[in-house]
């Protein structure tokens, strides 16, 4: 959580317990069900991963994230706990890019969608003014959905 910005304790020694009074109280408002504080980060999960990586950039108030398909390699539980997590980021005004193949996600996730076909931007719909079918025919066939009145 804190690589390449450690707590130091008045003697200039890193002070371990601040880091994880700190950890667990940034973890206990972003990810309650978070218990793996001693644990190194190769050890955890997928989702406890992205979770970490999340919280860290919080703690040290990032306003914005830019999160690169935070879901692919996860299982349903874990994809649930990202979800959430960006949901409740949102909530807190925290803006997000979220750079995703899935869908369902970006349905479920985003407010806006941007979609990208050979490097050009397609176009750029709020998620709800357009159907998903809408969606794939853009990365598809590289055009704008167009509204029939």
């Amino acid at each position: 959580m804190f690589l390449g910005r450690e707590i130091a304790n008045k003697f200039g020694m890193v002070d371990h317990d601040a880091m994880e009074a700190e950890t667990r109280k940034i973890m206990q408002r972003l990810n309650p069900n978070f218990t793996n504080f001693k644990s190194p980060v190769s050890a955890l999960s997928g989702g406890q991963r992205q979770s970490v990586a999340i919280t860290r950039a919080v703690y040290f108030n990032a306003r914005i994230l830019i999160m690169d398909e935070p879901t692919a390699a996860l299982g349903p539980q874990e994809t649930a706990m990202v979800a959430e997590l960006i949901n409740q980021l949102k909530a807190e005004g925290i803006g997000i890019f979220l750079i995703s193949h899935d869908i369902h996600d970006v349905m479920e996730l985003c407010d806006r969608i941007s979609v990208m076909k050979n490097g050009k931007l397609v176009g750029t719909e709020n998620v709800a003014d357009v159907t998903d079918d809408e969606i794939l025919s853009m990365i598809i066939l590289g055009k704008k959905p167009t509204k029939s009145n």
